[in-house]
């Protein structure tokens, strides 16, 4: 009776919300923009891209790849204010005084982007959704695995850098190749043997969302067992003759860092650019290699993202196995640090680490606002998740 109450629940909220999504859609698209600037082909476009998405995943690759990423702009923080300070200063573009709908945009979008650009306010939304992430930690004991294998599971993707590989095919000819080219803008000088073999190798380049694979080998080197590394393609990188698209996968480099730093019982998923993605093909990656988890993999990602990706991967393996499955959440990659209240009972004296209110947290920022914005839209990629059914909030008493 408890169960079918909360899907009912479920099912009512996502209702509401698809309610909500409409009358928002209904309201931007037909009364605030332009019929000139909002043509009847750009309408249909947005919604069949809308549409196929939902149901077939964003493109990642070619030219719909492209395409998805130019018309995604509008639903992020900053293409929204973008698009709002250009629907309010149309008119002065065309040279005539600024609407009462103008006005309103603009005392609505510039507030906002200041707001989203300090640092004061970036850091505490940071804050709130890793404290997410900090509390779900207590949530699943470390359980005994008995005669099965400890499994760590870590979201590659976005970890690495792309850069040159060791050359697999000789030196190219000069043959028919100009040594000088004039223009306004030539091209660099050419890169010289010494110089082209030190950048080739190089070891893995890490982003700034790195730390996932620092802490994967960490775990595995203390608590041993088997490290699946998930991750798609790289946007921008073509596949070239001779490669496949499992070679120029972020899960192949993201392996090989891994085994630089010592790990060598590694499995490679190379097709899972989304976190749904990586729950649905780890889960048939263990099931083909006959890998017995009995229930229970720790998955390392960034803070911000570990709630969404706990309950992808509960509801996804929930669904393949039938009955309970517990996941490790081991989040990485904080922004923050947990303030002093929420530490109290834990540590004291020099042992408590605090960051100190300054100056500078109240003048805005380009990196305030690229924090603000990765975590809004992590909110908002957790209602799509919520709306497409791969999370369920709710939790069953």
């Amino acid at each position: 009776m408890v169960l079918l109450v909360t899907d009912v629940f479920v099912l009512l909220t996502q209702v509401l919300l698809w309610v909500v999504v409409g009358i928002f859609a209904w309201y931007v698209l037909l009364r605030l923009l332009p019929r000139v600037f909002l043509g009847g082909l750009v309408l249909f476009l947005l919604l069949g891209v809308a549409v196929y998405t939902f149901f077939q995943g964003s493109p990642a690759q070619g030219v719909a790849g492209d395409i998805w990423r130019v018309i995604s702009v509008p639903f992020t923080p900053l293409g929204l204010l973008l698009i709002l300070l250009l629907i309010a200063l149309s008119d002065l573009i065309r040279g005539k005084a600024l609407s009462s709908t103008g006005v309103i945009l603009l005392r609505v979008a510039i507030p906002i982007l200041l707001i989203l650009s300090l640092p004061a306010v970036s850091y505490f939304l940071a804050q709130r959704a890793e404290a997410e992430a900090i509390q779900d930690i207590q949530l699943v004991p470390e359980a005994a695995l008995g005669g099965a294998e400890r499994v760590i599971v870590v979201l590659a993707q976005d970890t690495t850098r792309l850069q040159l590989r060791p050359r697999q095919l000789g030196i190219p000819g000069t043959t028919g190749v100009r040594d000088t080219v004039r223009g306004l803008f030539p091209p660099p000088a050419p890169i010289s043997e010494s110089a082209y073999n030190l950048l080739s190798n190089q070891p893995i380049q890490l982003t700034e969302h790195g730390n996932r694979l620092i802490y994967a080998a960490q775990l595995a080197r203390q608590q041993g067992g088997r490290v699946v590394v998930s991750g798609g393609s790289r946007p921008g990188r073509n596949v070239k003759a001779g490669e496949s698209q499992e070679s120029i996968s972020e899960a192949r480099d993201a392996a090989s860092f891994l085994r630089a730093q010592g790990v060598t019982n590694i499995l490679e998923d190379a097709n899972s650019p989304t976190v749904h993605d990586s729950a649905v093909n780890v889960q048939n990656l263990l099931q083909r290699n006959n890998i017995n988890y009995d229930g229970q993999i720790t998955l390392v990602t960034t803070a911000i993202e570990m709630p969404r990706a706990a309950l992808t991967f509960r509801q996804e393996f929930a669904n393949q196995r039938g009955g309970t499955f517990s996941v490790l959440p081991r989040p990485t990659d904080f922004y923050t640090i947990p303030g002093g209240e929420a530490l109290r009972n834990r540590v004291q004296g020099r042992d408590l680490v605090e960051r100190n209110i300054q100056l500078s947290d109240i003048l805005p920022s380009v990196d305030a606002l690229e924090l603000s914005s990765t975590v809004i839209n992590e909110y908002l990629t957790s209602i799509y998740y919520f709306l497409r059914g791969w999370i369920r909030p709710v939790r069953a008493l």
